[in-house]
């Protein structure tokens, strides 16, 4: 069985579609941004595939820096996505928002997990829990749990971006995409201490239902 031929978790807080209107806007503009690019890079149109992979390998340099450290990848963030966030999660100051922070590294990480693959990797209703599980099931690995605990217990953003580039680059190997707007919610909710428990929550329960079922797929030979 390949990668893409085993079952998805369905997770238990997944985001809604695009299309409804009660979904968060944050979502919306990830998702959207996510959609767009990768559409672009995978598409016929050779012009339009040139400036995404532009887009996506400036956005890409910035993976690893904080909002705003490259001005080229910043202004690509503005562009495609910042727009279209309600003017109360736009930052006043010098500092981004929670909002833009969240939405600045889920791109850049989407930017790092499509590169050179030939299929979506944004892809809706795949939490990192979820997409965890799934690559435990492709690799057999007893050390993926351990890198998706580290993302969890990550005390700082920083701490946080780290162990979720290690772990996306994962998913990239093994060909497993992530929704990139749940992400960014995510990623907002763990900066708010009423909330951040919620979304571990969650992603515990995606992952253990993940396994749970592959476990229930796997034949029985009593």
């Amino acid at each position: 069985m390949t990668t893409t031929d085993l079952p998805d978790a369905v997770p238990s807080g997944a985001a809604p579609s695009e299309e409804e209107p009660r979904e968060p806007t944050l979502y919306r503009a990830t998702a959207s941004a996510a959609h767009r690019l990768q559409a672009a890079v995978l598409g016929a149109d050779d012009a339009a595939a040139a400036s995404a992979r532009a887009t996506l390998s400036r956005l890409r340099c910035a993976v690893a820096q904080e909002p705003g450290e490259d001005p080229l990848a910043w202004n690509a963030v503005a562009e495609d996505l910042l727009g279209e966030l309600p003017p109360q999660d736009l930052g006043r100051g010098d500092a981004p928002s929670p909002a833009e922070w969240a939405a600045f590294v889920a791109i850049t990480l989407f930017a790092a997990h499509q590169q050179s693959q030939r299929a979506p990797m944004h892809v809706k209703g795949m939490s990192v829990g979820a997409a965890a599980a799934r690559l435990r099931r492709a690799t057999e690995s007893g050390s993926i749990k351990q890198r998706l605990d580290a993302v969890m217990v990550s005390a700082t953003p920083r701490a946080l971006r780290y162990h979720l580039r290690s772990l996306v680059s994962l998913f990239a190997a093994h060909g497993i995409p992530l929704d990139y707007g749940a992400l960014a919610e995510d990623l907002r909710r763990l900066r708010q201490p009423a909330r951040r428990s919620g979304v571990l929550l969650r992603w515990g329960r995606d992952y253990a239902a993940g396994l749970s079922r592959s476990r229930a797929a796997e034949p029985n030979d009593a």
